[in-house]
């Protein structure tokens, strides 16, 4: 247990190194609490591109099938805001959970988001 959260630490600072051409109004969202039979809960992440050149979002790869990403398909020019979108599927999931969502963009430089919460049955 201890290697994985040393592991997502050190990913978390590597990926905070490399990303910073898009910087993100904040990189962990918490629901809280959130019941089962509500269904699906979303959160949109808002960065800015500040870097001197348009980037592209190329990818966003959840870390399960229980979390879906949606993103700004068009090139964010320097200074313009951009999103990404995390839904995530509580159904048979009851319980503490933390997803991560890695975001490539078209410079290969890569970011991480983390959602989490508490699922109540």
């Amino acid at each position: 247990m201890r290697k994985i959260i040393f592991t997502i630490i050190l990913l978390s600072n590597i990926s905070f190194l490399n990303g910073q051409d898009l910087n993100f109004n904040e990189k962990e969202f918490d629901f809280g609490e959130i019941k089962e039979l509500e269904g699906k809960v979303s959160h949109k992440f808002t960065f800015t591109n500040t870097s001197g050149k348009p980037i592209k979002i190329l990818s966003v790869k959840p870390s399960c099938g229980c979390t879906t990403p949606n993103w700004s398909k068009n090139e964010i020019k320097p200074g313009k805001e951009g999103f990404i979108i995390a839904e995530y599927n509580p159904k048979g999931r009851p319980g503490v959970f933390r997803k991560s969502l890695s975001v490539v963009t078209n410079d290969n430089k890569r970011s991480l988001l983390f959602i989490k919460g508490k699922v109540n049955r």
